[in-house]
């Protein structure tokens, strides 16, 4: 017999979902504001009250096995009195709350009588619907007295009206396990070191464990940790997979690899999620629906839709998502949350998952701890969870708000003025114009939690028909830098920053390791993986890694003669003698890229270096044809670029080490034959790269190297790394950094490079060139 699992609350919202999409209950706020209500609520019924009562009832219909269960708000036994306590929080008028307010809500409550009464044999049961508005603290109790019998009736009417979508999710679970046990692997071998991945991948998910993995281009990562993954689904019930990146071109490689096994008869559903700023069809991202058509009527519309979608097909990519919503005018993006629930396989950006932000729109979306994790590229990881936790606040936009509010409302105006001030205390506390702030500035958080709640009171008064887009603004940054202050710890640091005739207070995430592991549990299994987790140690540390966890270090697939690694070891790209070396730089990119026929890449350290060394480049070669990574380059003009490497021969790119083309860029065979990579690819010193490096010297002894040698080794490596992408595929890679020649980047290489030749000179690296290439052509 099948079973069919799920809450109250998704059954009775599934009965009577309906209306428009609204701003307001989308805020991460109001599902905060929501807990602190009920608490305050609770906590005023004493120690007879029975808060967060679970109830679970578990029953054969209709050839269905359901298990619905929830968490009644509160049950309450006055002697032989039974009452079920359901607390809601709204900013809805309470005059206006009547009976016929909101279904959804008392349905909610009459399932909780229901189950208690029919546990506890009780003939009548009492029920009370609490509705406290967040905005007067006031609280309208309506009140409810049931025969057992009526609500078994209405019960039972619920699950009549659901049969049809439970019998739905059934026949595609029974369609799902059947194919996921039938699935072969897709291609006819493995590739070398594939099939090893992919057991290590499996017996990991099937242990409950997490994995870091270093897999080296051409192992064919991406079927290597999906196959096994899919395969490993049954081991929990439930399971969804989440296959989580940091660019788009990756995303679109997982979904045309689950699109090959769907094509081979996998019927797993997998969605793409896109951006909301992309994807949204309005000129603003306003979900309003007296500004917004999609946001009008969603609920009543995104049932019917989801059912037709999950039934009759499998792929939901942007294209399938913009093509429906369109047709069925609903919003896109809500199109795609609500298609996620029902998807096995989630393609997303890190955020969906590690944001808090973002993770808070949807406090459900990701709490299934039956999920199966799959990081890509997981080396960007480190620095998107500190950017991600590390929120800033400038005093010059308080003080424009607080102008702008002086005549409209004073209560909102005398806070911002007020946490202006803090901001002026801080600094006249400060010698210098970038520091940490030792002490946690509590009057300074004391004065933004003032501001956040007088702010919130305005935005959500009805009255104001009109509310400032740089208010509401500066609320939601205010908002977050306080719920970030509440985690704070000794990870993080405060520091205050009065350079460029700004003021800024930053709360900075120095070490990630913990706010990742946190997240990370939230998960059954993860596997975080990539080309260049070098040292892996460094890596399983700062991404939340544990003794007890995997490590895997898979050898490359290709022949090493393939690849020829060559540094330039007589020229320094020490910041300080650089400059001084930019004729001879410009004669080893020449040599590398027109000495031999061919598409080339050169990476420099920085956008500044690489328009200094142009300009000289143009001076000496003129003829030569060049194309310049613009910093402030778009999507449609870097796929231009990519483009013209498909399409011509001698293409040569000036770009930067760490940019847009430095990963997730598949050139092979003689779309791209080479690289010059220029530098260590140290990230540019800085005050925070600074308060890393202490950090860790403290802790580890480690902090030139946690804060600077790592990560820019990485990025060399995954520079190096557009060269060789197939078995076909022949290149070179040229470094320019004597430093690269030290003992202590040496160890650092991949062991495929060991039999790289230092060079001393143009001419002894064009005669070792040429060398490779004439072989390699007679061969």
């Amino acid at each position: 017999m099948e079973n069919v699992k799920l809450s109250v609350r998704e059954l009775v919202e599934y009965i009577y979902t309906g209306g428009d999409l609204n701003t307001k209950g989308m805020r991460p706020e109001r599902a905060l504001e929501g807990i602190k209500a009920h608490k305050l609520l609770q906590s005023q019924m004493g120690e007879e009250y029975k808060k967060e009562f679970f109830l679970k009832h578990e029953f054969e219909y209709k050839n269905i096995l359901f298990t619905i269960e929830g968490r009644a708000d509160g049950i309450i036994v006055d002697n032989n009195t039974v009452t079920i306590d359901e607390i809601k929080s709204t900013y809805k008028n309470l005059e206006d709350i009547n009976d016929n307010y909101n279904l959804s809500h008392s349905a909610q409550a009459k399932c909780y009588a229901y189950i208690y009464g029919l546990q506890n044999n009780l003939y009548n049961i009492n029920m009370q619907l609490r509705y406290y508005n967040l905005d007067t603290k006031k609280t309208k109790c309506l009140s409810y007295s049931y025969k057992q019998k009526e609500l078994e009736m209405f019960f039972f009417e619920l699950i009549d009206k659901y049969l049809s979508w439970a019998e739905t999710i059934i026949n595609l679970n029974i369609n799902k396990r059947k194919t996921v046990d039938e699935l072969k692997f897709p291609f006819e071998n493995y590739r070398k070191g594939q099939r090893e991945f992919s057991i290590a991948v499996f017996k990991t998910i099937k242990e409950g464990k997490k994995l870091f993995a270093q897999a080296p281009t051409g192992v064919g990562k991406t079927i290597s940790v999906l196959f096994p993954a899919i395969k490993a689904m049954s081991i929990k019930q439930n399971s969804k997979i989440f296959y989580l990146t940091a660019k788009s071109s990756t995303k679109n490689i997982a979904f045309n690899t689950m699109k090959i096994m769907i094509d081979k008869g996998l019927n797993l559903r997998t969605i793409i999620i896109t951006a909301k700023e992309k994807i949204c069809f309005m000129e603003d991202c306003n979900c309003d629906p007296d500004y917004c058509p999609y946001a009008k009527g969603y609920y009543d519309k995104i049932n019917e839709i989801l059912k037709e979608s999950v039934k009759n097909n499998c792929l939901f990519d942007r294209e399938y998502i913009e093509k429906i919503s369109r047709e069925n005018e609903v919003c896109p993006f809500e199109f795609s949350l609500d298609l996620s629930y029902m998807s096995d396989v989630v393609i997303c950006d890190y955020n969906y998952y590690f944001d808090p932000r973002v993770s808070l729109q949807r406090e459900d979306f990701l709490k299934n701890n039956n999920d199966i994790l799959l990081i890509d590229e997981a080396h960007n990881l480190e620095d998107r969870a500190r950017n991600m936790y590390s929120p800033e606040l400038l005093k010059e936009d308080f003080l424009q708000v607080s102008k702008l509010m002086k005549d409209i409302n004073k209560k909102v105006y005398k806070e911002l003025k007020n946490v202006n001030k803090k901001f002026i205390d801080i600094k006249k506390s400060m010698n210098e114009k970038t520091s940490i702030i030792e002490e946690e500035p509590k009057e300074f958080i004391k004065s933004l939690r003032k501001f956040v709640t007088e702010g919130e009171l305005y935005i959500n008064d009805l009255k104001s028909e009109v509310i400032p887009d740089e208010l509401v603004d500066l609320y939601f940054k205010s908002n977050f830098f306080v719920k970030i202050s509440e985690i704070f710890d000794d990870n993080f640091c405060y520091y205050a920053n009065f350079n460029g005739g700004n003021t800024i207070i930053r709360i900075f995430l120095i070490d990630p390791s913990k706010v990742l592991k946190e997240s990370e549990k939230n998960a059954f299994s993860s596997i975080l993986f990539s080309a260049t987790l070098t040292p892996l140690k460094y890596f399983k540390y700062l991404l939340g890694g544990e003794d007890s966890d995997y490590c895997l270090k898979i050898k490359s697939p290709f022949d090493e003669d393939k690849l020829k690694i060559m540094i330039a070891a007589d020229l320094s790209m020490k910041y300080s003698v650089r400059d001084t070396n930019i004729e001879k730089v410009c004669a080893y990119i020449h040599s590398a890229v027109f000495d031999n026929n061919g598409n080339y890449m050169v990476f420099f350290p920085s956008y500044n270096f690489l328009d200094k060394v142009y300009s000289v480049y143009e001076q000496i070669y003129p003829n030569d044809n060049i194309i310049i990574h613009n910093q402030s380059i778009n999507e449609e003009e870097q796929n231009k670029i990519v483009n013209k490497f498909h399409q011509m021969n001698n293409v040569v790119l000036f770009t930067v080490v760490g940019g847009v083309f430095s990963e997730g860029i598949d050139l092979p065979l003689e779309k791209l034959v080479g690289a010059v990579i220029i530098g260590t690819g140290i990230p540019q010193l800085s005050f925070e790269r600074d308060i890393i490096k202490d950090y860790f010297n403290e802790k580890f002894n480690m902090g030139y190297e946690f804060a600077y040698k790592y990560p820019g080794f990485n990025k060399i490596l995954q520079s190096a790394g557009r060269v060789i992408r197939t078995e076909k595929d022949i290149g070179i890679t040229l470094l320019i950094d004597s430093r690269l020649c030290q003992h202590s980047y040496v160890k650092l290489l991949p062991q495929h490079w060991n039999n790289f030749k230092k060079v001393y000179g143009v001419d002894e690296f064009r005669n070792e060139n040429n060398l490779f290439w004439k072989e390699k052509r007679l061969n």
